[in-house]
């Protein structure tokens, strides 16, 4: 089957088998990573024939892709300007009851300062790395493997950066970096390299704190401490 001949599934019960498939895949990779888990395995953890597996992917790859697209869409969405309901944030963070991180948490920082918004940012990374942190932990493996797999995990990440960017050049005047988008980047890797450790390498730290001090360093790199 060629890549102009899979299916896009309209009817209800052929979108529940593709999530099936999907459900499954997210299963077997994060107990077993991406490379130790076959089509065919996937197919019969979602009871479907390897066929119908390949009338809705071509290939494994293009599943997975499909996969951390869904993951960064739901642990990004607080990004979005407004909530689901068209309204401001109340900055609450939480779960919904079907696990996911709660949608209506978004980042508004219309009237935040620079110190709370970065905090805010922190604790959307921080609650995003905590869904589905098993397979999150093999997309990050995967990216440190493979120019190939880290360019998926990042071209899902272009929103933060895009928005974290428009937050600094809010601030342009006051800023002490010479370079917003390389200011970006190593705001960006720093929290996702500190939330990373934190979430998947516990042993003790205090999250409350990191979250803290991680603000702080943001802060004081950015701005000129006033005299």
């Amino acid at each position: 089957m060629g890549e102009n001949d899979i299916r896009i599934p309209k009817q209800k019960r052929s979108i529940e088998k593709k999530q099936r498939i999907k459900d499954a895949a997210m299963k077997l990779m994060s107990e077993k990573g991406y490379h130790t888990t076959s089509s065919n395995e996937i197919a019969k953890e979602a009871g479907v024939s390897i066929g119908t597996f390949y009338s809705y992917y071509k290939d494994k790859k293009e599943l997975y892709k499909e996969l951390v697209a869904d993951i960064y869409s739901i642990v990004l969405s607080p990004m979005n300007p407004v909530s689901n309901d068209g309204n401001a944030s109340n900055n609450e963070f939480g779960n919904s009851s079907d696990g996911h991180p709660n949608n209506n948490t978004v980042l508004d920082t219309s009237n935040l300062s620079i110190e709370e918004t970065v905090y805010l940012y922190i604790s959307i990374v921080f609650e995003g790395h905590e869904y589905q942190s098993e397979f999150q932990r093999e997309i990050a493996s995967l990216s440190e493997q493979s120019d190939e797999f880290r360019e998926i995990e990042m071209s899902n990440k272009k929103h933060a950066t895009e928005m974290f960017s428009s937050i600094l050049a809010s601030y342009k005047d006051e800023l002490r970096v010479r370079d917003i988008n390389t200011a970006v980047y190593m705001i960006l890797t720093t929290v996702e390299a500190v939330v990373h450790d934190t979430v998947f390498h516990k042993k003790g730290k205090n999250k409350k704190a990191v979250m803290q001090e991680l603000t702080a360093m943001i802060v004081n790199y950015l701005f000129a401490q006033k005299s």
